[in-house]
């Protein structure tokens, strides 16, 4: 082989490389997110958690909350502290029960019992997520 095949060998393998990398640099290229994309979904989730930590509080700060826990030997304050350190799932599951007994004591009627019921769950899951 002289050196006028070797260097059309090399330039040929060259091209090769290079040609297989193209794609894995192009799909690097697509993955990257600028910081403004970052900074949105950040303040959106920050958002969301304020808004269940908001709902979870609103419920343990109504009247009949407080005396029914107090009836049940439950610490009201204990689980407001909790509250604070939920997270994820936990957060978002003890919100959508908070919500969901809020609506049923605001609504009354024959379905008190059993937002009585879900009430003190909420405070027991909050206490015991906490810990």
């Amino acid at each position: 082989m002289n050196v006028k095949e070797l260097t059309s060998v090399a330039l040929v393998a060259s091209m090769a490389l290079a040609a297989a990398a193209a794609p894995a640099r192009a799909a690097d290229a697509g993955a990257v997110v600028d910081r403004a994309a970052i900074d949105q979904a950040l303040a959106s989730r920050a958002q969301s958690e304020k808004s269940s930590r908001e709902a979870i509080k609103s419920l343990l700060e109504r009247d009949d909350v407080r005396a029914m826990a107090g009836e049940m030997g439950l610490d009201i304050r204990r689980a407001e502290g909790a509250v604070a350190s939920l997270q994820g799932d936990e957060l978002q599951q003890a919100a959508r029960q908070a919500t969901a007994a809020s609506d049923l004591l605001v609504g009354g009627s024959g379905t008190i019992q059993l937002s009585l019921v879900s009430l003190l769950l909420i405070i027991i899951i909050v206490i015991l997520l906490a810990n």
